[in-house]
């Protein structure tokens, strides 16, 4: 693997963290920094993970009259019922 060479300033608090959290995964800072970038890499948007599920459902947008409990709406919007 070919590597090349980064240089990033931080705050105190941050490079302090950074070392503390390397030490307790016994990672050096450096491999710890390149699992954060490959993990940040990785992640796929909410869209492309729900992408299949993505579309429309018609709904009713006109409120009901009276409030209708969650047990009365299913008994009048359930096929078998009818």
């Amino acid at each position: 693997m070919h590597t090349s060479t980064l240089t990033i300033r931080l705050p105190q608090e941050q490079r302090d963290t950074l070392k503390e959290t390397a030490k307790r995964l016994q990672k050096s800072e450096s491999d710890f920094i390149r699992e954060l970038l490959a993990r940040e890499f990785e992640q796929v948007s909410f869209a492309e993970r729900a992408g299949e599920f993505m579309g429309c459902i018609e709904s009713n947008l006109t409120a009901p009259d009276e409030p209708v409990s969650f047990r009365e709406a299913i008994r009048r919007n359930n096929w078998r019922a009818k």
